[in-house]
This record gives structure tokens, sequence and C-alpha cells, in this order.
């Protein structure tokens, strides 16, 4: 037993003379519980890095989508102010079909039910 104590020794590189082997094998198992702890933590980071890139880009998307529907709702707006019918059906029908003209920014009220 000592002799494999001390081919532990040499693999490690410590000295087997002045360190006991309750020392060592108390500094191994340390060893192990902070790296499975840093290992666990390491991971939750990563986790934690990745919801919040998921939000910013879940963010950025509705952003855009916002910007888009400012945009195509404006340019309705001008369009009917400047009095110019040509394009008013597609523009219509574009509105329909992307379900635009359905939207209401305003809360609806569920209608009463007759009994």
């Amino acid at each position: 037993m000592i002799k494999l104590y001390d081919n532990l020794g040499d693999y490690y590189t410590f000295d087997s003379k002045s360190v006991t082997v309750e020392e060592f094998f108390g500094d191994l198992s340390t060893f192990r519980t902070l790296f499975l702890e840093a290992l666990k933590e390491n991971h939750k980071r990563r986790e934690m890095e990745e919801k919040t890139k998921r939000a910013k880009l879940a963010k950025e998307k509705a952003e855009r989508e916002k910007l888009e529907r400012q945009k195509k709702k404006k340019q309705l707006i001008d369009m009917n102010k400047e009095g110019d019918e040509t394009g008013v059906m597609d523009n219509l029908l574009e509105a329909l079909q992307s379900g635009e003209a359905f939207r209401d920014r305003r809360k609806r009220m569920p209608r009463p039910q007759d009994y």
C-alpha cells in the first residue's frame, strides 16, 4: 500500500513522505466538490445568458414588427390624404389578409349574454 501511495505521489507530483494519506484524499475530495459546484454555476450562467439573449431577440423582433405596422398604417393614411385612388384595393386586400384591418388597440367589452 505504501508503494501504491508513493506511485500516487509521483503521478500527482507531491511528496508522499510529507503529505499524509488523509490530507491527500481530503484535498482530492474538496477539489471534486468545488469542481462540481463550478460546473453547476457555469451551466446556470449559460442558461441565464441564453434566456437573456432570447428575450432580447424577441423584443427586437416585436419592435421591428411594430415599426412595420406603423409604417403600413402611415402609408395607408398618407394614401387617403392624397386622394390618389390607385392601389387602394390592393392595400385593403393586403390589410384583410394580414389581419391588420381587424386589429383594434382598444379592449373590447364582452357582449352581455341574453338568457
